[in-house]
């Protein structure tokens, strides 16, 4: 049996514009990891640039990398290999930047600054900067970011927290665009992963999010209609870059232990956000069965609206929770949503953390919570008037903050958010 609808809905729902899991990472990060005792009593770190941390590390880069691959290939369901041909060598290529980004099957031109993102209100006005577009690639140039970054010199020190936190907004500036065959660009050819599976051709940065998404709690009759929703790869990247940490702390490089902890940080964090975790929030099997039968017998109506309210729910609760949480950094006052983040009641009560743990636990958590999480945005739409657009300082027009339906939901989600980042990063630090 075959579900055009889904695959047609999916086109909009898995990636809509702008929709990054949590708005910017950095700022969520630094909130839930603020007072992880390990993290906040260790000691600055000196900024290392990548071609160093490769140069000294190849050799047992190389074993890492390969036990990696051995690993995916027996653990996780429907991994594509990785070419043979990607491995590093014994010999260290003449671009060794390049050849590691390869073998991670990363896009090979992002930018890799050496750079922290501050909380609002807490930039350095008398530091350089680095423009958006010398730290994201063109295709991840968002139209209301409005990130900082303040330059780092190659032996600098830095707080550890600054670079986690800095670096878990990393993978939305371009580590995943343009992998696919389909693509554009030189790697799709070469990396093996077919054609993209699923996310909104209009947009440059929509072939990301087969790795930013998880769609691993569905009905059987889903996946047997739509078999391409298995193809993501979340937990994979979580993976690679866990144990990329681990052994750049036991090798004596902790400032790439953090950066990396923060870019596998990235996906766990993005598995907490419902509609990364979910297709269709809020629609049952049934329900879809029927609009999609309507649809297929010339009345597409419904069919129509459920696109357009995937599309724009993902979007719309996004720069709500965004601007909210800016605005309420700058503010500096107490608030449950930022309590929430920081909120360590629930930390002990989740399993200790494993390679299944994203899937399992994470991902599992949010599709529970999908279609209350969903209800409420629709609430909250009806209540406002509907979509509202931004103004020149990435605040909502007219937003007061102030739907409890929706703010409850949120609370409960960036707890959530919250106590996963900090066992991820406890655990990641565990081998340091």
């Amino acid at each position: 049996m075959k579900l055009p609808f889904v695959i047609a809905l999916l086109g909009l729902a898995g990636f809509a514009p702008g929709a990054w899991g949590w708005s910017n990472h950095t700022l969520g990060s630094y909130l839930a990891l603020q007072d992880v005792a390990p993290l906040r009593e260790a000691p600055t770190v000196e900024v290392e640039p990548l071609e160093q941390f490769l140069a000294q590390e190849h050799t047992g880069l190389v074993a890492l990398l390969q036990a990696q691959e051995s690993f995916a290939r027996e653990h996780f369901a429907d991994y594509p290999p990785r070419p043979d041909d990607l491995a590093l060598t014994t010999t260290p290529a003449s671009d060794p930047r390049r050849a590691f980004l390869m073998a991670l099957r990363v896009n090979p031109q992002i930018h890799l600054a050496l750079m922290f993102q501050p909380l609002p209100g807490q930039d350095e006005p008398a530091r350089g900067h680095l423009k958006p577009s010398q730290v994201m690639v063109a295709q991840t140039l968002s139209p209301w970011a409005t990130q900082r970054f303040i330059a780092l010199a190659p032996g600098e020190q830095i707080a550890p927290l600054a670079v986690l936190a800095t670096a878990a907004d990393e993978p939305d500036y371009g580590h995943d665009i343009n992998l696919f065959s389909d693509n554009p660009g030189e790697v799709g050819a070469l990396y093996g992963f077919g054609v993209q599976s699923f996310g909104d051709e209009r947009f440059e940065y929509s072939s990301q999010a087969p790795f930013h998404i998880g769609f691993f709690h569905e009905s059987a009759v889903i996946y047997a209609g739509a078999p391409f929703l298995k193809r993501s790869w979340p937990d994979w990247r979580i993976y690679q870059y866990f144990d990329l940490a681990r052994f750049a702390f036991a090798t004596g490089h902790p400032y790439w232990g953090y950066r990396f902890l923060g870019w596998g940080l990235h996906y766990v964090q993005d598995l907490t956000q419902p509609y990364h975790a979910t297709p269709l929030p809020g629609a049952d099997l049934a329900g879809m069965l029927l609009m999609e039968g309507k649809a297929l017998a010339g009345f597409d109506s419904e069919k129509k609206a459920a696109i357009a309210r995937v599309a724009t729910r993902h979007t719309e609760v996004e720069k709500y929770q965004g601007a909210w949480l800016e605005q309420l950094l700058l503010a500096k006052a107490p608030h449950p949503m930022l309590a929430a983040y920081a909120d360590t009641a629930r930390d002990a009560t989740y399993p200790p953390y494993s390679t299944a743990y994203a899937r399992d636990v994470v991902a599992a958590q949010a599709n529970a919570q999908a279609a209350a999480f969903d209800e409420a945005i629709g609430q909250w739409l009806a209540a406002s008037g509907g979509v509202q657009g931004f103004s020149q300082g990435n605040q909502l027009q007219r937003q007061t903050y102030d739907h409890e339906p929706l703010n409850s939901q949120l609370v409960e989600l960036l707890r959530h958010m919250g106590a996963h980042s900090r066992n991820f990063v406890r655990a990641g630090m565990g081998a340091h």
